[in-house]
């Protein structure tokens, strides 16, 4: 089995490929033409909730596929939009929320909404990036993770915000070995925790994110191992071996012991 961190480094090495790729599936591509043929039409909150094809492209391209069953949800999320401090978008952790009521801001713009660059080619870029997210995790969740990661890490400017999204806290648990468990902790504590493992403006740097990603690359295969995946070379040797560890894992986690992190 291919290594998480080399499917993750292909990708990034062939990103205008796996981009055309992905833009040229058949479904994608119907999809895609029909949402941005029908988007800008679409003047009224109710409008775009009842159109089905239109309504789940976008909720899929914010990240929010799983609840597009709840349209009274996000009928209220979209209707309070995001200028009063109290409105939903601003109370709910999960920040893809607001971001998704920003991008389609019918309480500000109204019948203009669906025609800004947040909801017509800004949404089909994000739909693009999470058609491949998606794909790449039916293969492997960790490949999909780092992705996420890569993705999201610059815009995170607190350890709230990386406790408030689940994917980001999975792929943080993971790289520093933090029990699920943690999660049950109260939140000043998970935050302390969080605190001793990461300086958040790592996170603004693309070089310390990379290091981030070789490290989870490396915990992740390992968690996720099986006997069956330990590469054949190793029982050349005699020195004892943990099952489930691959060459590529181990190089991997020598790299990390060298440059710290």
């Amino acid at each position: 089995m291919i290594s998480t961190m080399t499917r993750y480094q292909m990708l990034q090495t062939n990103s205008a490929l796996t981009k055309t790729l992905t833009q040229n599936d058949a479904t994608v591509k119907r999809d895609t033409e029909y949402y941005l043929a029908n988007i800008s039409k679409v003047k009224t909150i109710d409008e775009f909730v009842k159109d089905y094809r239109l309504f789940s492209y976008a909720m899929k391209a914010y990240g929010l596929e799983d609840m597009t069953y709840a349209k009274a949800f996000m009928k209220k999320l979209l209707t309070e939009g995001v200028s009063s401090s109290t409105s939903m978008a601003n109370k709910l952790v999960d920040p893809r929320y607001k971001e998704f009521a920003k991008a389609f801001d019918f309480a500000a713009k109204g019948d203009k909404a669906t025609s800004e660059a947040s909801a017509t080619t800004e949404a089909v870029s994000k739909y693009y990036q999470q058609t491949l997210e998606n794909k790449e995790g039916e293969q492997n969740e960790g490949v999909r993770l780092a992705l996420y990661f890569k993705r999201k890490a610059s815009s995170v400017t607190s350890v709230m915000g990386l406790l408030a999204d689940k994917r980001l806290l999975t792929f943080m648990q993971t790289t520093f070995n933090i029990p699920k468990e943690a999660s049950k902790a109260g939140i000043d504590l998970q935050v302390r925790n969080l605190e001793k493992h990461i300086d958040i403006k790592d996170l603004q740097d693309p070089k310390k994110v990379d290091r981030l990603i070789q490290r989870f690359s490396a915990m992740w295969d390992m968690n996720n191992s099986t006997l069956e995946e330990v590469a054949p070379v190793l029982t050349l040797f005699s020195e004892p071996t943990e099952a489930g560890i691959s060459v590529d894992l181990m190089m991997s986690i020598t790299k990390l012991r060298r440059g710290g992190f």
